[in-house]
């Protein structure tokens, strides 16, 4: 029964080939005989070909960075990037101790969760150092 079911199922197999192979033999001998088909394919390669011209001649535009108005570019980058007023902090964005990468930082809470680091909340100390005594010097 076994065998049976093997030889059955590569027979269907071996079948389903041989019936791809010959389509694939048709649709040659119809792009042999057919007109039409001749001249789409020209187009369609003559298409690829322009384009293939035109993405070359980009990259090498690029390569050499000689584009239209390069200069102007750079220049408002900078003015955007650098001249501009910075951004205000949030008042309510707390400084909280962030680890990042294994290395601790102190930086507000948004750019902590900006770094995908861990935050924890500092805590506020009872003694200040601007109101603890100091030690008196020695010999004084």
């Amino acid at each position: 029964m076994l065998r049976l079911v093997a030889i059955l199922s590569s027979a269907l197999w071996l079948s389903g080939c041989f019936i791809a192979e010959e389509i694939r033999k048709g649709d040659a001998l119809i792009e042999q005989h057919s007109v039409g088909w001749r001249e789409k394919k020209k187009g369609i390669e003559q298409a690829k070909a322009e384009d293939a011209k035109a993405e070359a001649e980009a990259q090498s535009q690029k390569a050499q960075n000689r584009g239209p108005g390069v200069p102007d570019q750079l220049a408002d980058w900078w003015q955007e990037t650098v001249e501009k007023e910075p951004v205000k902090a949030n008042r309510d964005d707390k400084l909280v101790s962030c680890v990042v990468g294994g290395k601790t930082k102190f930086v507000r809470e948004s750019d902590c969760k900006i770094r995908r680091g861990r935050a924890s909340q500092l805590k506020a100390s009872s003694k200040s150092s601007a109101t603890a005594p100091s030690k008196p010097k020695p010999g004084a």
